[in-house]
């Protein structure tokens, strides 16, 4: 989530005039501190009623507990802190943030919009429709709709959920791959270049679809029908006056059949 950890962080499920805000930073490191005490991801997983994933995501930045869950962990841990276990800091991390928490700690039974806060990721649809053709003009980043995808699905392609966008694919050169009209998910944190995937880029002003290769001096983005051949793309990347950019890679389509 580079850029946003420092950024204010609300608590969700209060009211305006309840909420407190708190740093990216903070929160990871009381997930952090409280793995330690409970002896580790799995453990903590098991009392916050989640995914291991979903504990990797908190402790990274990429997510953040809900305020049931972080009922859950606090009053896990004042139980062990009252046993006479607790972290070796005469002032517990964990403890000085729940002190700055609003209103009561005790249990909460998890609602519909905590579940879909800790095992779903909401991704973005673009205005933008990568051409599998000859170019697309549509390149508008803005939103249209969201849609949803499991969290630990997310994890299994990607290390972090942050930079996904779901694009409209427009035109027939990656057919049988892809084809006009599928929804395709895209990752724009990956622009690295990779031999055979699949990526969305812009040259000039348009953008397309295509599968990488490259020959000595050259990168090709080409359609998987070559029927179409004449669509492919070549470009020099000592080419300084190229105007061209790797938007990001395809990690998975969705099609109507």
């Amino acid at each position: 989530m580079s850029g946003q950890l420092h950024k204010m962080w609300y608590f969700p499920h209060m009211n305006q005039h309840e909420a407190t805000v708190t740093d990216g930073d903070e929160l990871q490191q009381f997930i952090a501190e409280a793995i330690a005490l409970v002896g580790g991801v799995r453990a903590l997983a098991s009392i916050a009623g989640v995914s291991e994933r979903t504990v990797y995501a908190w402790k990274n930045g990429e997510r953040f507990p809900s305020r049931t869950n972080l009922n859950r962990l606090s009053e896990h841990l004042e139980h062990l802190s009252r046993q006479g276990y607790s972290p070796s800091a005469p002032q517990p991390h964990w403890r000085a943030l729940r002190e700055r928490m609003p209103g009561s700690y005790a249990p909460q039974q998890p609602d519909d919009t905590d579940r879909l806060t800790e095992e779903f990721v909401f991704v973005d649809k673009a205005e933008a429709r990568p051409s599998a053709g000859g170019g697309s003009l549509e390149t508008s980043a803005r939103a249209e709709t969201r849609y949803a995808f499991r969290l630990d699905w997310v994890l299994q392609k990607t290390p972090t959920s942050e930079g996904l966008r779901m694009m409209e694919v427009a035109g027939r050169s990656m057919e049988n791959t892809l084809h006009n009209g599928d929804l395709v998910l895209v990752n724009e944190r990956d622009v690295h270049l990779v031999e055979d995937r699949v990526y969305v880029v812009r040259v000039h002003d348009e953008i397309y679809v295509k599968r990488f290769a490259r020959t000595p001096g050259c990168y090709h983005f080409r359609g998987d029908n070559r029927e179409l051949a004449y669509q492919d793309i070549s470009i020099d990347p000592r080419d300084e006056n190229l105007d061209w950019e790797v938007i990001g890679r395809v990690l998975w389509a969705g099609k109507e059949l």
